[in-house]
């Protein structure tokens, strides 16, 4: 991301440790679908839901991993947060770089849109028909986007290519759901059920 210095494996490993099921990119992609349909969404309402899912018995092993853990996913709020609010179209998936191999970034943006469909369920979209604009034919791609990990590889060049242009087609969608989604949004919903 372009904001702060922060490696895709941090966040994974932050993860693990708190015992988070998600990887990186599907954790962006919800919090990326509550931006759009949550006012003031803040990294408190965000953490405590994402971190839910840990068992009782390990509360004391996540208490000494959880600073750590916690500040580095503050710092993918803030950072996103920054992004999506900003004028300078900046937004960028948090799915692994191009040294990653490309079977790897296509399962982490097929993840990341199947966190971003979930966040936006989450925030309180129930009916994507009754969204202005274009944004209904969106979240379609999007659904389609988020089984890219079914298709099969076969020209390499072609292949990159064509991955390139489906994580600019999610970016750009991204931002115009930000725009649109303004007039809205709802308060941070009373939700305990966490982003799994």
């Amino acid at each position: 991301m372009s904001e702060i210095d922060i490696q895709y494996d941090e966040i994974n490993d932050a993860l693990k440790r708190i015992g988070v099921e998600q990887d990186a990119a599907e954790v962006h992609g919800a919090l990326c679908g509550l931006f759009c349909t949550v006012n003031g969404l803040d990294a408190p309402f965000w953490l405590d839901n994402t971190l839910t899912n840990t068992p009782e018995e390990e509360a004391y092993t996540v208490d000494a991993l959880n600073s750590e853990s916690r500040s580095l996913l503050t710092q993918l709020f803030t950072a996103t947060e920054k992004q999506l609010s900003g004028n300078e179209f900046e937004f960028e998936l948090f799915i692994p770089d191009d040294n990653s191999g490309l079977f790897a970034r296509i399962e982490a943006l097929s993840n990341w849109c199947q966190g971003f469909l979930f966040g936006l369920t989450q925030g309180g979209l129930t009916d994507p028909e009754g969204l202005p604009g274009e944004l209904p034919e969106i979240v379609k791609d999007i659904v389609e986007i988020s089984r890219a990990e079914s298709y099969e590889l076969d020209d390499e060049t072609q292949d990159e290519k064509d991955f390139m242009e489906l994580v600019e087609f999610v970016r750009v969608a991204v931002q115009l759901f930000v725009d649109e989604m303004q007039q809205f949004q709802v308060e941070e919903p009373n939700d305990d059920s966490g982003y799994h």
